[in-house]
């Protein structure tokens, strides 16, 4: 028993009671109509759908490696001092320079060998006189320790609010293939996203076919529980007349009514099990649970078993089945990933270009102004030696490609097999149905006997109840054999990954 017999088998013991009542215009439903409904409504069906935008987006950005990266960035900083290039003893030395200019030269002037090489001397002696009068002033001397004042707080640059900008390109020339394999990473996770959504596809698809025909096989068994009531009321009235008549007893009246009780709560069972077998296949279309629904192959009594063979060859198989093109598509991922291991171990070389701003700038001395420059350039990176790590971690890669590939080869032999089972399903469903088919014709034959012999009293009452019996679990085998020969083809093409 399949997982949906399992529960409307459930449900028809819930409904016994609590029967159901619909009240809505009734719908005519075709099984593609239904498949597409479905598969607009499955929640699974749209993960795996955005999974799909999901890693076409990662396709696109994959791609834009390639392009040049542009950035821009901005910086200020505030700093608690300011840079001195000179000492604070220094920065003394030059605030008084004049006062130590005048010093040395007072020195100087009144030294003995000086006196008396201006006594000698009269332009020198003018000129000492001359440097005397004028040093004594304020003036020269407070002009050069203006001029060393100025000079030490040249000699101190302004740092304390620091503006930087730059703008950088950068087009990498060669990152040991890594671009290229990233967007092969991203091509075959496009594809696996793909392939995945068409596997949940499937699984959608077969789940509404059992739900469909789940639903034709309870309403064929409905009417031939209907007939079977019928033939017993028909049976517990002609036993009432003759029991009237002294041809049969009461006993034969109390096993025909106990027939038709059990017939008629199979036919309330059949009645639950329909409406909750739609109601299930509602829920899976994204119908409200109580539309009243009407599938096309309901009141078709011999259903018509698929014609068309499901041919295939092992590289269909290969090819073909979703769970088979993941794993093929994984171990394709996992060999890209090795290389992009391997490209963190190999040189790069990328071109850049930038232009800074700064303030303070430094292009005609250091000033509190804001002046930019450009460059470009190339930059190289070489590695060295890493102590095996590059090369430990691309054979970790190489072995998730050789896992994945053994997992590939495990599942196509499985996958194989399971071609091969319902294959061997089918063939049986046919033997089934053809033994349905002999065992139906045999069963009416048998019932119509017994029926003419109880109608002239030479068949007891409890061989025509085991005729109808026999006939009404012959005619539901019938029906049972088709359901099955449809679905065993149903799963056929889901194993061979033809299921459209």
């Amino acid at each position: 028993m399949n997982k949906t017999s399992r529960i409307v088998s459930a449900l028809c013991a819930f409904a016994m009671m609590y029967p159901l009542t619909t009240t809505h215009a009734q719908t005519v439903l075709t099984l593609e109509e239904c498949r597409t409904m479905a598969l607009q409504n499955n929640s699974q069906s749209k993960i795996a759908q955005e999974k799909v935008t999901a890693a076409q987006y990662d396709s696109k950005a994959a791609f834009a490696n390639y392009l040049p990266k542009i950035s821009a960035t901005g910086m200020y900083l505030h700093n608690s001092e300011n840079l001195s290039l000179i000492s604070d003893d220094q920065k003394s030395s030059l605030s008084t320079m004049g006062t130590r200019v005048n010093g040395a030269i007072t020195s100087i002037m009144t030294d003995p060998n000086f006196v008396n090489l201006c006594m000698t001397d009269a332009s020198i002696g003018k000129l000492a006189t001359y440097l005397g009068g004028k040093m004594g002033t304020a003036d020269i001397k407070g002009a050069l320790n203006q001029i060393g004042r100025e000079l030490s707080d040249d000699l101190t640059l302004d740092i304390q609010n620091v503006y930087v900008g730059a703008i950088s390109v950068e087009e990498p020339l060669y990152v040991g293939g890594k671009i290229r394999a990233y967007n092969k990473v991203t091509a075959y996770a496009r594809e696996l996203a793909e392939t995945q959504l068409d596997g949940e596809d499937q699984k959608v698809m077969v789940t509404v076919d059992e739900a469909y025909w789940q639903i034709v096989s309870i309403a064929n068994k409905l009417r031939l529980t209907d007939q079977y009531v019928d033939l017993l009321r028909q049976m517990d009235s002609n036993v009432e007349i003759m029991k009237n008549e002294g041809v049969a007893t009461a006993s034969d009246q109390l096993s025909v009514r106990v027939k038709l009780n059990e017939a008629e709560m199979s036919q309330i069972k059949a009645q639950n099990g329909l409406i909750l077998s739609k109601m299930l296949l509602c829920q899976l279309c994204g119908m409200p649970l109580d539309s009243e629904i009407m599938l096309k192959d309901e009141m078709v009594e011999n259903l018509d078993i698929p014609a068309d063979e499901v041919t295939y060859t092992q590289e269909d198989l290969y090819e073909n089945r979703p769970e088979l093109k993941s794993l093929q598509l994984a171990v394709n991922i996992y060999d890209m990933k090795s290389k992009i291991v391997r490209a963190d171990y190999l040189p790069t070389v990328a071109l850049t270009g930038n232009y800074l701003i700064t303030n303070p700038s430094a292009h005609n001395g250091v000033a509190n102004e804001f002046h930019g420059m450009w460059n470009v350039g190339v930059v190289a990176k070489i590695p060295i030696y890493h102590f095996g790590e590059g090369m430990n971690k691309y054979r970790r890669a190489k072995s998730d490609v050789i896992l994945t590939q053994y997992q590939l080869d495990d599942a196509r032999g499985k996958v194989s097999l399971q071609a091969s089972q319902y294959e061997k399903k089918i063939a049986e469903a046919d033997s089934r149905l053809e033994m349905a088919l002999k065992n139906m014709e045999n069963a009416e034959e048998n019932l119509r006997i017994a029926n003419i012999g109880f109608q002239e009293g030479v068949v007891e009452s409890q061989l025509v109840l085991a005729a109808q019996t026999a006939w009404l679990k012959a005619h539901s085998e019938e029906i049972d054999a088709r359901i099955d020969r449809i679905m065993a083809t149903v799963y056929l093409r889901q194993a061979t990954g033809q299921l459209k």
